[in-house]
């Protein structure tokens, strides 16, 4: 990570949409594609760089995020 600056990126998924990282407070936040947001709390940026590095982006989510950090619903 260079720099605090808020990550966005776009993503080909059946899936989600986008994806925002904000290393200052290690949140992650996705965009579905059924227009629901949620933020993932605590996320280490090692953890992002392997989901914005995944072939499948909604597998990563479900093994690698959703079962080991707590969010809310945007």
């Amino acid at each position: 990570m260079k720099n605090n600056l808020t990550e966005f990126i776009t993503v080909q998924s059946s899936v989600i949409i986008n994806a925002w990282y904000k290393p200052s407070i290690a949140s992650l936040v996705i965009d579905y594609q059924n227009g629901s947001s949620y933020e993932y709390l605590n996320v280490p940026y090692f953890v992002f760089e392997g989901f914005r590095s995944a072939e499948s982006k909604g597998g990563f989510i479900n093994k690698h995020i959703k079962p080991n950090f707590h969010y809310k619903k945007w």
